[in-house]
């Protein structure tokens, strides 16, 4: 009896201690964030940027692939183009390490009379291990390598994809930033009205990727959590 009772005071002190190691820090939106509701799980905020006529959007969701492989969609710029919403080209203009380059995207505008936007965006992931997360930041640049179109050229002022490992590594939760003018005559209404859907559809789009049975795990970014 006596060891019994010893054995539930240990694991009463003990799992609480155990949970609290496993439990793993997620990045949630702050106070500047106002929800604008939950679509197809993925759970959507907007916030005003001072100083910008353009509302900044955030998305999170939680994708049932591991980081490896959510990493490897966002890392194979080839195949963007069978995910990202209207986009119809994409390619990296110049590498500049692993996890690291300058890319260059041209979307079509879906408006009629309405040109289409290209953006030039230097794209770097930073990983670390002790959270189980990696963040992809983007922002846009001037490159040579990529002169202007005929197209409008759109400019990224912020963005990010944080991924983060949960539930032992067989799933990834999931949540993109974005701050973004397109540039050009649209009225800035409309811009935030249709920027506003950009979250589920990227999440979205990332998620459906990531069941294709091709798609595999980033070997680099797997070795890396596994610690290797």
């Amino acid at each position: 009896m006596k060891f019994a009772a010893l054995s539930l005071l240990l694991v009463s002190h003990l799992l609480p201690a155990y949970y609290a190691r496993a439990t793993v820090d997620l990045p949630r939106a702050d106070s500047s964030w106002e929800e604008v509701g939950t679509d197809d799980g993925v759970t959507t905020h907007r916030k005003k940027v001072e100083g910008s006529d353009f509302v900044a959007f955030r998305g999170e969701t939680v994708v049932n692939a591991t980081l490896a492989k959510v990493a490897n969609v966002l890392i194979d710029t080839p195949r963007k183009l069978e995910w990202v919403f209207r986009i119809r080209e994409a390619r990296d203009i110049r590498p500049m390490g692993p996890y690291e380059r300058i890319e260059y995207n041209h979307t079509a505008s879906g408006f009629f009379l309405v040109k289409d936007r290209d953006f030039v965006f230097h794209a770097k992931a930073d990983l670390d291990k002790a959270k189980q997360q990696l963040v992809f930041n983007i922002r846009s640049v001037e490159d040579a390598g990529m002169p202007v179109t005929n197209k409008v050229r759109g400019q990224i002022n912020e963005g990010r994809y944080i991924l983060t490992s949960i539930d032992g590594g067989k799933r990834t939760h999931v949540v993109v930033e974005i701050h973004a003018d397109p540039k050009g005559s649209v009225p800035k209404w409309l811009v935030n009205l249709f920027q506003k859907s950009w979250p589920v559809k990227t999440l979205r789009g990332i998620a459906k990727q990531c069941e294709k049975p091709d798609v595999a795990e980033h070997p680099g970014i797997k070795a890396f959590f596994a610690g290797r």
